[in-house]
């Protein structure tokens, strides 16, 4: 049981609070609504809803707003600044027992906060992994709405985790929560930027704005390194420049001076061998997975890991046995068909995925889309690498929006003509035209949605999952 005093923000009144809620629309009974600055509105437009679904009392950060209620509403000047204390403060949680690994990038965030995640968990750690995928713990599962959950998402749901000694929680910090700042106040155990490339501009309007965000990250106080991917051309050119005063560590495949230097040996449809070189200790590794963006994004784990105890997530068993996560490069192989479903979405991601498969296979067959009311700039950019570098492309809806199909093929297309390209609308029956066309030494990529189970098309969620349709049509 607490009362409002309890959370220690200068508020002395006895007024009982069941729990605490940043969505007017979630509030239940006696519970204390948190109204703050939304990406459109501010939560005071949601005071009256709050009320209604049983709130005790609202807290507030408007300074001029004066509307009288008959459940009190108190103002709190730097409201947004102390959610944490707040959250640690209602949840009885010990801060110095919570370890935060904070990992962002335009690609990679998901398999390297899943990589850490399981790492942590083989190693009898216990681990929260928050991000894409939702809230996950060795017991518990949440979706969420956002790649990076706001502050009450977190604390709320690792409130309900047991543990012994330390939590550590692996976190996708995505362009746009940091740009919000969702995870106002918290320190990082480590921090990582596995690469920076075009994205989002839709949102962050210019490449600066959006490098911009992503340094964020450095909002986070750590006494650790950051640890830094030196071959993208992007994130090196900081180093002598943003970061000029920050202690680097160095990821790299062809800096053979770097912190983690790795190099692949042999791979092959069942996996990768490579080797890894740190801490003058030289290791031969093996994966059961054969895209070497994901190598790099496994060395970024341990890398991100090594921060915490030297050594000792080192062990080739353990490494062997990682997975992906849902919806990454996850192969599919039957009736002599060999298909890929990934949620590679922009240029980055796709030439990846597409790179790694290309001297494995054959040739390949490429289904993708590009989501509507985003941004746009690429679109034409990934038409001409996809065509250039596959057989045959069939160019599909991913989530459209309220955007049309036709406006997002045309942006793709502009104008020119590719004799390897199909255009199928319908998700499904193009998913059914690759299977029929594939050759056996051939590899169908389904790119754009990867774990997703839906479709937003014209502001509806259409149940959709590439992998269950795939499997159903084998």
């Amino acid at each position: 049981m607490k009362v409002l005093r309890d959370l220690e923000i200068d508020i002395n009144e006895d007024i009982f609070i069941s729990g605490l809620s940043s969505s007017s629309k979630l509030v239940e009974k006696d519970q204390c609504f948190i109204a703050l600055q939304g990406l459109r509105s501010h939560g005071i437009d949601y005071i009256d809803e709050a009320i209604a679904n049983g709130a005790s009392c609202i807290l507030h950060n408007k300074k001029d707003y004066y509307v009288q209620h008959k459940t009190p509403c108190f103002f709190v000047e730097d409201l947004f600044e102390r959610q944490k204390e707040i959250y640690l403060n209602f949840y009885n949680i010990c801060e110095k027992n919570l370890k935060f690994l904070i990992f962002t990038g335009t690609n990679g965030k998901t398999s390297t906060a899943f990589f850490s995640y399981q790492i942590l968990l083989k190693t009898n750690k216990d681990a929260v992994l928050a991000g894409t995928l939702g809230l996950e713990s060795r017991t518990r599962f949440k979706r969420t709405r956002n790649t990076t959950p706001n502050l009450f998402e977190l604390f709320e749901f690792i409130s309900k985790e047991e543990y012994e000694d330390d939590l550590f929680i692996c976190i996708e910090a995505s362009s746009h929560g940091l740009d919000q700042n969702r995870l106002i106040g918290i320190g990082a155990e480590t921090r990582a930027i596995l690469n920076i490339e075009q994205d989002h501009l839709d949102f962050h309007k210019s490449i600066k704005n959006y490098i911009g965000s992503k340094l964020k990250i450095l909002d986070f106080s750590s006494h650790n390194k950051l640890i830094l991917n030196g071959d993208c051309e992007t994130s090196a050119s900081l180093i002598d420049n943003e970061l000029v005063k920050h202690d680097i560590c160095i990821v790299s495949s062809s800096n053979k001076k770097a912190d983690y230097f790795y190099s692949i040996n042999e791979t092959n449809k069942d996996g990768c061998d490579f080797k890894l070189i740190t801490n003058e200790k030289c290791m031969d590794l093996k994966v059961k997975f054969f895209q070497k963006h994901n190598v790099c994004n496994l060395v970024f784990a341990i890398a991100c890991l090594d921060q915490l105890e030297k050594n000792i997530f080192f062990d080739r068993e353990l490494i062997k046995s990682i997975d992906l996560p849902a919806g990454r490069a996850k192969l599919i192989s039957k009736n002599n068909k060999n298909i890929l479903v990934d949620y590679a979405h922009n240029f980055g991601g796709i030439k990846a995925i597409v790179n790694s498969v290309s001297n494995i296979y054959d040739d390949l067959i490429i289904i993708y889309g590009c989501g509507g009311e985003r941004d746009s700039s690429e679109r034409e950019k990934i038409m001409k690498f996809a065509c250039t570098n596959s057989r045959k492309v069939i160019f599909t809806s991913d989530n459209s929006r309220n955007e049309s199909f036709q406006s997002i093929l045309d942006d793709s297309r502009k104008d020119q003509e590719y004799s390897n390209l199909i255009v199928e609308s319908d998700r499904k029956r193009a998913i059914k035209i690759g299977l029929e066309v594939i050759k056996e030494d051939e590899i169908l990529l389904i790119l754009g949605k990867g774990h997703e189970e839906f479709q937003e098309i014209n502001g509806i969620k259409i149940p959709f999952n590439d992998q269950r349709v795939v499997e159903k049509m084998l």
